[in-house]
């Protein structure tokens, strides 16, 4: 089978690889979509966090099939599985727990300290003509919910966990610096929690594009001051909270002046390095500084549940690449150019 394989920063090879085969409690995958998001653009673009040493948790090794957004239809299933069938149209919540420490434990697996994903340190990836998964990380799609939204699930989810930490309440404002992927789905999960007063701050004009297609107020931060129009907006309140989704430091600076006292300011993004706040606003204003990684059990089902409710379209803000393009789909990411991208997976190695 073809699956787009990282090396090693900056070597990403389209290659023939074996078909994997299901083990007992394991899925088979025939991948129809891939996305490509910003953990892919810092795999290939810095420093791979798998290595030539094997994961501690999953033996994950150099080289590693990328893709961690994806969906598909099953076409195999292992020994004791029961929840899944040949068939089904599924996605994949691809994180990988060790189960035992204490976050595990005490249902913050999200946030175990030996975290891995399917596609990023754990072998398989949905960029491949077939994945081989565990059965408990499949979910499966209700009629309604296309394969092409189901490899949006991920990266909704990621977005949602940052929403649904900020708790603004219905009829509220809201600020979203960064409209890749993940500020489209704060911008989505906000509309579903009644909060339709949304700012959305990016320096793209194709991204302010869909952002304003689909209801947001959206300021150039190279034409104005963020947050001059976000208080002139709220007439010297500031929002109820900031999700930034950018990755920069100047947008979380921005951020952190736009909203109200004591209010959130949610940090989703990654970094490609150490970030200086203007700690001062954040004592003066008793805000509330808050990290989000990836998401707690529930947020994969909530995201399919808006899905099927129509709360996610994709008019706008979605490119469709074939898989021979993967790495100008990752230049086109990291430079701006595309909101999001999915990779269409060939229906065989002669496409």
């Amino acid at each position: 089978m073809l699956a787009a394989r990282l090396y090693g920063a900056k070597d990403l090879r389209i290659e023939e690889m074996p078909e994997p085969e299901t083990g007992q409690g394991e899925v088979k995958i025939r991948v129809a979509h891939a996305g490509i998001c910003g953990t892919d653009v810092h795999e290939y673009f810095e420093t791979p966090r798998a290595t030539h040493e094997p994961n501690p948790l999953t033996g994950a090794t150099l080289p590693q099939t990328l893709g961690h957004e994806f969906a598909g239809t099953v076409v195999a299933c292992g020994e004791g599985v029961d929840r899944v069938a040949a068939g089904d149209r599924v996605c994949v919540r691809p994180i990988r727990t060790c189960g035992t420490c204490s976050r595990c434990t005490s249902g913050l697996s999200h946030l175990c300290r030996q975290l891995a994903a399917i596609g990023v340190t754990s072998p398989g990836g949905g960029l491949a003509q077939y994945v081989v998964v565990p059965a408990s990380s499949v979910h499966v799609l209700p009629d309604g919910v296309s394969l092409e939204q189901g490899a949006l699930v991920e990266p909704m989810a990621v977005a949602l966990n940052a929403v649904e930490r900020a708790r603004v309440r219905e009829g509220g404002s809201a600020l979203v610096t960064g409209a890749g992927a993940v500020g489209m789905g704060a911008l989505f999960a906000l509309k579903a929690h009644g909060v339709h007063d949304v700012l959305v701050v990016e320096p793209s004009p194709s991204r302010r594009a869909a952002a304003e297609l689909h209801g947001a107020r959206v300021l150039d931060p190279g034409a104005a001051d963020v947050v001059d129009e976000v208080m002139s907006h709220t007439r010297g309140r500031g929002v109820d909270a900031a999700i930034e989704c950018s990755g920069r430091p100047d947008a979380l600076n921005a951020a952190l002046h736009s909203v109200a006292a004591q209010a959130p300011v949610v940090m989703v993004a990654l970094y490609s390095g150490p970030v200086a706040i203007d700690a001062s606003v954040v004592r003066l204003a008793e805000l509330a500084l808050l990290g989000s990684e990836a998401y707690p059990d529930g947020v994969f089902e909530r995201v399919i549940e808006h899905m099927a409710a129509g709360h996610y379209p994709t008019d706008g803000w979605l490119d469709h690449i074939p898989l021979a393009d993967t790495l100008a789909g990752l230049h086109d990411v990291r430079d701006g150019r595309r909101v999001k991208v999915l990779v269409d997976i060939p229906a065989d190695s002669g496409s």
